[in-house]
């Protein structure tokens, strides 16, 4: 069937619902016939699943169990299939990510032409293609982030700024001898390659670069956080959701990626 292709994982270049979720195919459920005793609750105890699909007749998902409270598996609701359970499979892991935050969801059965055909629940926000695309995002404001402040500040500003700090940091000293030894021997050397993002930060801090960027200095602050979201991505043992980076968390340190990198991209000349 050409929609378990939305649900592979490999040779994907665009990370979907699909590519995190499951397919109906793949999936745990429970046929309608044996919802009439607790076999229902059996399952979700030992999945430690909050959701279970009901298959029809048909074979089609139109109803399911929901956990009254989650991961308390005593008592399971039983609830049609509506509109507001479903986004299309195809949907992007930002819009996903948006939708779980603003609706305040844990999970989406996924559509295609307008059946369902899956399901991804917030917990597979932690799949590593969703870490990827993220770090791909940060390695993105980092380049923007790079040319922005070339452009404002000279070289020579920079490595001044870095030698200063550099007095009480022996990994910063080595990267600029590092600097220093490439920039004699006339090879290509971009000062800005030893910054992490924190650095980035500073010094457009230090020298209010944020002005052009149209922020305040208390505005600016709040951007730094966008460096929690780097470490969440920057570590792959490190859970995506959790209760130091919960699913709204994430969903406003993204939003600060975007519009950081847009104003980077789209200033006045």
């Amino acid at each position: 069937m050409i929609e378990e292709l939305y649900y592979q994982q490999y040779g994907n270049a665009k990370v979907t619902a699909a590519t995190i979720g499951i397919s109906k195919n793949n999936w745990t459920s429970i046929d309608h016939a044996d919802t009439n005793d607790d076999l229902y609750l059996q399952i979700m105890q030992q999945n430690r699943f909050n959701v279970l699909p009901i298959i029809a007749v048909d074979r089609q998902a139109y109803e399911y169990f929901k956990t009254v409270t989650p991961h308390d598996y005593s008592k399971a609701n039983r609830h049609r299939i509506t509109y507001k359970d479903t986004l299309p499979l195809d949907v992007s892991i930002k819009e996903l990510i948006w939708s779980f935050a603003m609706n305040e969801r844990a999970f989406y059965f996924l559509t295609l032409n307008g059946k369902i055909s899956g399901m991804v629940t917030i917990s597979d926000l932690n799949n590593r293609h969703v870490q990827i695309f993220i770090f791909g995002l940060i390695c993105e404001l980092e380049r923007s982030l790079s040319e922005f402040i070339k452009k404002h500040l000279s070289e020579e500003l920079i490595f001044d700024y870095l030698q200063a700090k550099a007095v009480n940091d022996e990994y910063l000293q080595k990267n600029l001898t590092k600097y220093i030894e490439l920039r004699d021997a006339d090879l290509d050397a971009d000062i800005t390659e030893y910054f992490f993002l924190k650095d980035f930060f500073k010094i457009i801090k230090k020298f209010k670069l944020y002005k052009p960027l149209g922020y305040s200095r208390t505005e600016w602050e709040s951007v730094d956080s966008t460096n929690e979201l780097r470490n969440s991505v920057a570590h792959p043992t490190r859970s995506l959701i959790s209760k130091e980076q919960p699913i709204d968390k994430l969903q406003s340190r993204l939003e600060r990626v975007d519009d950081l990198l847009f104003r980077l991209k789209h200033q006045q000349v």
